[in-house]
């Protein structure tokens, strides 16, 4: 049984899934990548496939949220990390992000902010709505965290497996880390180095995505009271 798992929704990423994939099995300590190519035109899962991923393939993108939940249900590791396949993350950032779990944190949540941000790894638009939901979700649920909406995490798959997670696309990562939150799960940082998307433009909507991720986050926080 592997112990680690990288789950990856990838939409039109075959310029840089291959050497993601190939990322975290040579420098991410992880025994098995699993992508879930979410209805791309350009050969992702292929590419994905040949640098040695299990490979799922929705015939229709049907949204990020969607991807990473039914890649978990087949991820055999008993620790889950999530990253883009855009190659934007670095996948040697992912042993730091293990030796969190190891320490006893439950959910590690690898900051862009507390790290490296690299020359144009993030527009001024986006990075001010990070902020802002960063803000929000930290306002709402009493934390103190810099970074709420980053891909790059490790999990455990015992914990992911409680979650009673229902996202469809980008609010995933507030639904993951909003419900653990709400499960006592112990979350921490990390700092990561954020690169620049070399290929391709990115799926995200600022305004609509932002608007469904702060929705998620209220909606969240109504059901709790």
């Amino acid at each position: 049984m592997p112990g680690v798992t990288a789950i990856i929704g990838a939409l039109d990423e075959a310029a840089t899934i291959g050497e993601v994939v190939r990322g975290c099995l040579r420098d991410g300590g992880v025994d098995e990548v699993v992508v879930v190519d979410d209805g791309s035109s350009d050969g992702t899962g292929r590419v994905a496939e040949a640098a040695g991923a299990r490979v799922i393939r929705h015939a229709t993108n049907c949204g990020k949220g969607r991807a990473l939940r039914r890649a978990a249900t087949v991820a055999r590791g008993e620790r889950l990390v999530t990253l883009d396949g855009d190659g934007q993350d670095d996948p040697r950032d992912i042993p730091s992000l293990l030796a969190a779990l190891d320490e006893g944190a439950d959910l590690v949540i690898g900051s862009r902010f507390r790290g490296r941000l690299l020359p144009g790894a993030i527009t001024p638009l986006h990075r001010a709505g990070n902020r802002g939901l960063t803000m929000a979700l930290n306002l709402l649920y009493g934390v103190e965290l810099s970074d709420t909406q980053a891909g790059l995490r490790a999990i455990r798959r015992s914990l992911w497996e409680r979650l009673p997670l229902r996202a469809q696309r980008y609010e995933i990562e507030t639904e993951v880390l909003v419900r653990a939150i709400q499960a006592g799960a112990r979350v921490v940082e990390v700092p990561v180095t954020r690169a620049p998307r070399a290929h391709g433009r990115s799926a995200l909507h600022g305004l609509r995505d932002g608007g469904r991720i702060l929705a998620c986050m209220l909606r969240l926080r109504a059901e709790q009271r």
